[in-house]
């Protein structure tokens, strides 16, 4: 076995093939393998932190219609409390209106009770100053003088 110069000269030239690729070849490609696995490794954390971004955003827009939910339920609570205090103070008002009218009513009605009463307290005046004038007309005969008044008393009635 006798090693001889052209082997020699091919192992030259082979781990000079060698050194040259390593340099020239392997070394940028493992530079770009390795930026490639760096983008990747930043692209999911991204991915990760924007998972995790989406979670807290859906969280706090729970958290924002949940409170928009207890806002409107607290407006609409507050609202029909309005409404039912605006209910009774139409209710309040209407009966004493009522009251009123009513109190107005039997003011009248006692007026006219009243009114009616001068009426008729003058009526039986001239009724008794009418039947007076004729008793005293007339003789003093009792029979005559009642039977003279009833008779007055109830023309005047039927005149009425």
């Amino acid at each position: 076995m006798s090693i001889d110069l052209t082997f020699i000269g091919q192992i030259v030239v082979f781990l000079t093939l060698v050194w040259l690729m390593k340099k020239h070849l392997y070394g940028p490609m493992n530079e770009l393998m390795e930026a490639r696995s760096r983008k990747i490794a930043e692209g999911l954390a991204a991915a990760e932190a924007g998972q995790d971004a989406k979670a807290r955003a859906e969280a706090e827009v729970e958290k924002q219609l949940a409170k928009a939910r207890r806002d409107a339920q607290a407006i609409l609570s507050k609202a029909e409390s309005r409404a039912a205090e605006i209910n009774e103070e139409a209710v309040h008002k209407a009966r004493s209106d009522a009251e009123q009218i009513i109190a107005a009513g039997k003011e009248e009605i006692e007026a006219a009770v009243e009114r009616a009463r001068q009426e008729l307290r003058s009526e039986v005046a001239s009724i008794a100053l009418s039947a007076a004038e004729q008793i005293v007309q007339a003789e003093l005969d009792a029979k005559r003088h009642t039977a003279l008044i009833e008779s007055i008393i109830e023309r005047e009635y039927q005149q009425a």
